[in-house]
Order: C-alpha cells, then structure tokens, then sequence
C-alpha cells in the first residue's frame, strides 16, 4: 500500500524495519494507546468521584438536618416559636418529603402557626391528605406570610427558584433549627466523641 509522506511515496510494505523496527512500533503503539486509555479512565473516575462527592454532601446535610429535629423535639421546643417571633402566622412549606411533611404536622399539632399549602419543585405528582400541594414553576402560589424550603437537595436553587414565583419571605428549615436551638440552648452534633471524659 503506498501512501503520500514528505512529498514522497512510500511503499510501506516494501520497507523491512527489521526486528528492532518492529519491537519500536510495538511499543510505540502500546505506549501511545496506555496513555490514551488512562486519560480517559481518569476522566471517568473523576467524573464518578465528583458525583459521589456531591452526593455524600447532601447525605451529611440531610443526616445534619435530621439530627437537629431529633434535638429540637426531645428539647421539647415548638416550630411554631420561631413564626411567631417574626409574627408570621401562614406558612407555605417547599419540599413535601419526609422533612417538608413532618413541620406541616408539627405546626398543625401546634395550632398557633397555619400550614397553608405544599409546592413541589421537583416531584409534581406529589400530594398531601390535607393541603393543596403547587407546583413551583407552574402553578401561581397564592399569598401567605412565608414559605419554607425543606428540600434538602440543592436548598440555594430552590429558594432561587421559589424567589421568582413568590413575593413572601422565604427561610430555609435550617434557618429555623438554628434558631431553635440557640434560643433553648442544645447544642450541636461535634462528632461522636471517643474519649472516656464526659462531654463539658
């Protein structure tokens, strides 16, 4: 086969390389094909490790988050408490899983602060046995005094996005815990502790 190189025609298969040629070639080739094929592993497990980072974050926040509502309930301290302080008496929660549901209970058992309905941002077939669920983006939120953003999953974007639909204030359950947890005193989880002395 001839093929055009240098402004010449070279018959490569007329050209002996001999066996120190070939051995060249070979490992030429091998070399080349290793560090293309360890560029792309790399890619791949960069790729992979930035997920799980991401992934692991949002697990310690959501653990976090989950700590902090075991601590505020055994504490006995009421949701409602940090409402009525900024006399916020309607609340809208964003976020209708787990922690989303439980504040719309923990406020109806209350009763002094009104749940007034759930949006979803991400999960649109979402629904609650006693509130009108909306769907952010797409549904118009009718006025209340706050909304409450308990996703756990991207909070930032999901207030950004709430920001844009509704004119209300807008705090996050983080917010709340905190302060919850300043106003009664409970402190927050440092670590489990490995040392026989008791905690100060």
């Amino acid at each position: 086969m001839k093929r055009y190189y240098m402004r010449q025609w070279i018959d490569w298969s007329d050209m002996d390389l001999g066996k120190s040629g070939k051995a060249f070639m070979f490992i030429a080739g091998s070399l080349f094909g290793s560090i293309c094929g360890g560029a792309l592993v790399k890619k791949l497990w960069l790729e992979k490790y930035r997920k799980q980072k991401v992934e692991l974050g949002a697990a310690c926040q959501e653990l976090e988050i989950l700590y902090k509502m075991l601590q505020v309930k055994q504490n006995h301290a009421w949701f409602s408490e940090y409402f009525e302080a900024r006399n916020l008496g309607t609340v809208a929660v964003l976020g209708m899983g787990r922690e989303g549901r439980f504040l719309i209970d923990e406020l109806a058992k209350e009763r002094k602060v009104t749940p007034a309905y759930g949006v979803e941002a991400d999960y649109f077939g979402a629904v609650h046995e006693t509130l009108t669920v909306y769907r952010l983006g797409e549904d118009k939120l009718p006025p209340v005094d706050c909304l409450v953003v308990c996703d756990l999953n991207h909070t930032e974007d999901k207030a950004a996005a709430a920001k844009r639909e509704f004119a209300g204030k807008i705090i996050t359950l983080a917010e709340i815990l905190d302060w919850l947890m300043e106003k009664h005193g409970i402190r927050a989880w440092r670590g489990q502790s490995t040392s026989s002395r008791p905690v100060k």
